[in-house]
C-alpha cells in the first residue's frame, strides 16, 4: 500500500507524523486515534499530514512497515551473528519472538484494538510477509547449503509461525519455541538432523 510521496517532501516531517502517530496510539488507541490527534501531536496542519499520507490508513501502514524494518533490521542482525544455519535460525527467531512480546504497541493493540490491528497482520499483511519472506529466504541462503525447492516455502511458513505466535504467545518459552523452530526448519532445508544441543 506504499504511496510515492510527492516532490519537494521532507523525510524528517514523514518521520516527526509516524513518531507522533506512534505516540498518539500508545495513548489512546488505534481505533480513537484521528489525523487531527496525529497532526496535533506532530504540531502541524491536517493538510500537511494528508500531504504525507492520503489517509489515517496510510499512516498506519507506513507505521507498520516502519516497525517491520526495524524487527527485520534485528532479525538479520541476529541471523547474521552465527555461521551455522540452525544456530542462526535459533537466534533469529528468539529476536523475533521477543521483539513482539516487548513491543510497546503491540500487546497494548492487541487488548484494546484486536479488531483495528490484526488484519494489518493477518488479512491485509501481504507487504509485512513478503518482506519478511524475503530477508529470511536470503539470509538462510548465506548460510550453508539448503534445498533451493523449499527455501520459498520454508520461509513463507517461518514468516507465518513467527506471526502466529506473536499474536498468541505459547505457553512455552520463547526459547524452547525457538529451539523447536530451528530444529525443524535446519531438517527441512539441509536434510540433516542437527547435533542436539
Amino acid at each position: 500500500m506504499a504511496v510515492a510521496a510527492p516532490t519537494g517532501l521532507r523525510p524528517d516531517t514523514s518521520s516527526r507524523i509516524l513518531d507522533s502517530a506512534f505516540d498518539c496510539i500508545r495513548e489512546i488507541g488505534l481505533t480513537r486515534t484521528t489525523i487531527e490527534d496525529v497532526a496535533k501531536a506532530a504540531r502541524l496542519s491536517r493538510q500537511t499530514i494528508y500531504r504525507y499520507f492520503p489517509s489515517k490508513d496510510h499512516v498506519v501502514m507506513a507505521l507498520v512497515l516502519r516497525e517491520e524494518e526495524k524487527f527485520l533490521d534485528g532479525a538479520r542482525s541476529a541471523f547474521a551473528a552465527h555461521d551455522d544455519l540452525e544456530e542462526a535460525l535459533y537466534h533469529g527467531t528468539l529476536f523475533c519472538l521477543r521483539f513482539a512480546r516487548q513491543h510497546p504497541l503491540l500487546d497494548r493493540l492487541l487488548r484494546t484494538d484486536p479488531e483495528t490491528l490484526l488484519p494489518y497482520l493477518t488479512t491485509r499483511a501481504g507487504p509485512v510477509i513478503i518482506r519478511a519472506r524475503e530477508v529470511f529466504a536470503r539470509q538462510a541462503q548465506l548460510k550453508t547449503w539448503v534445498r533451493a525447492d523449499l527455501v520459498e516455502e520454508a520461509a513463507d511458513m517461518a514468516v507465518r509461525v513467527i506471526i502466529s505466535y506473536a499474536l498468541t504467545p505459547p505457553d512455552r518459552s520463547p526459547e524452547v519455541v525457538a529451539r523447536d523452530l530451528a530444529r525443524i526448519l535446519t531438517l527441512a532445508l539441509t536434510g540433516k538432523e542437527a547435533t542436539r544441543r
